[in-house]
């Protein structure tokens, strides 16, 4: 079976401390990859490195089938112009407007024009449920759940194969959150795209997961399709899904 992303034996360590001691995990194409865990635990990171965006101490990163570590820097950004990013805070840039915004990797990543790029942002931005009146606000007037999808529809702008979220529900409420899960389902649904999402949102985590990978530790301890998750007798799993006051994480954290 080939995967689109593949992380072998990766290990990070800031000074002594050690973030990932041991990750390895695979993600299909078209599959929608969920990273759960406690806060610090090194989900955040471990998307850095994948994305070239943190140097890795060892290990193995290989996406479409190219290992990254071969490649020569212009070869490196050339393969991760097929990933997409939506940060947790959107990350919109101040000054430009959300047209610009979205047009901003078509132009300085494939070198659109302006013309050609600002065409394709709308298209980006009706698949994301906003129309043409928003293109020239501004993100300081937008609300926070439409800054999010001003990100997607950037994050989507150029094709990609892949795209990283980050936290994509956190601050919104339960009716923007529903949306925001809606638009990364029709991302792997519709447009075949192979998503790796971080999220803390229980209910984001069951609408929006094919698979689930629990980080702690450095390591990734459980993994298990979106059943297996709520059926798992893992305790790990069984105390983060449940926000039990009582189990591992916390027994390990006041030993």
């Amino acid at each position: 079976m080939s995967f689109i992303i593949e992380v072998e034996h990766l290990k990070k360590s800031f000074g002594r401390r050690v973030v990932l001691r041991d990750v390895s995990i695979r993600i299909k194409p078209g599959e929608s990859y969920v990273l759960i865990g406690e806060s610090g635990t090194g989900k955040s990171i471990l998307i850095k490195c994948i994305l070239n965006l943190c140097d890795v101490d060892s290990g193995a990163i290989r996406i479409n089938g190219q290992d990254l570590s071969r490649l020569s820097q212009r070869e490196r950004f050339s393969a991760l112009l097929k990933c997409g990013v939506l940060f947790q805070g959107a990350a919109l840039f101040d000054s430009l407007s959300v047209i610009d915004n979205i047009s901003f990797g078509l132009v300085h990543g494939y070198g659109k024009s302006t013309k050609e790029a600002r065409m394709i942002a709308i298209g980006k931005l009706e698949a994301v449920n906003l129309d043409e009146t928003v293109a020239s606000a501004f993100p300081a007037e937008l609300s926070g759940g439409m800054k999010k999808r001003v990100a997607l529809a950037r994050a989507i702008a150029t094709d990609p194969n892949i795209i990283f979220f980050d936290e994509p529900t956190t601050g919104l409420d339960p009716i923007t959150s529903g949306i925001i899960n809606d638009l990364i389902v029709k991302c792997t649904k519709e447009f075949g795209i192979s998503a790796v999402s971080i999220t803390h949102d229980m209910a984001s985590l069951k609408h929006i997961s094919d698979r689930v990978g629990l980080l702690h530790g450095g390591q990734i301890i459980w993994e298990g399709t979106k059943p297996e998750l709520f059926t798992t007798d893992n305790p790990y799993v069984c105390q983060f899904i449940s926000g039990s006051p009582n189990g591992p994480f916390t027994e390990h954290s006041h030993a």
